[in-house]
């Protein structure tokens, strides 16, 4: 038997995709890996690690072409290292 409730707002969607991202008003383009999305963040990999408070511009891009890309401003909340791969969390501010 399970006692697990879930305690979050919004409910995570699993996303497996590339995506790029910038850090705010610089123009150099970043790789990233999406891992999940909710309506408030983000959850993603990248080999580029960033103080939490760092302000970055996301472009989502979906590989079905109906669907418009998604442009964010989030900033970072936590990092972890998993031996030079870091695992993104950021909080999204605002959706453009």
């Amino acid at each position: 038997m399970s006692d697990y409730a879930e305690k979050r707002d919004f409910q995570r969607m699993v996303i497996d995709c590339a995506f790029s991202f910038s850090k705010k008003d610089e123009k150099q383009s970043l790789k990233g890996h999406v891992v999940n999305l909710s309506s408030k963040g983000i959850l993603f990999t990248s080999n580029e690690t960033f103080d939490e408070g760092t302000m970055l511009d996301i472009v989502l891009t979906p590989s079905n072409s109906l669907t418009p890309p998604m442009e964010a401003s989030v900033t970072v909340t936590r990092i972890i290292d998993n031996n030079s791969v870091y695992e993104i969390a950021c909080e999204i501010e605002e959706i453009k």
